[in-house]
């Protein structure tokens, strides 16, 4: 599977941490737990299987995941 890309609209997000804590490889939240961090934009296919699931159990759809352009 080809490399992805995860991107969060931030405009949308509420942090409520469950990407966080599916995949904290990817995902943070800052230290005031007021905005979630992508710490990683640019994936793996093992970690975009990870983005990818984030993406599905988002409460608010404000992850998405696409794939790169070769």
């Amino acid at each position: 599977m080809a490399e992805a890309i995860v991107e969060v609209d931030h405009d949308v997000c509420i942090v409520s941490g469950m990407c966080a804590s599916l995949a904290p490889e990817i995902f943070d939240i800052d230290d005031d737990g007021l905005r979630l961090e992508v710490l990683q934009p640019s994936l793996t296919p093992e970690l975009a299987d990870k983005a990818r699931n984030a993406e599905a159990c988002c409460p608010v759809s404000a992850i998405k995941v696409t794939e790169k352009s070769p």
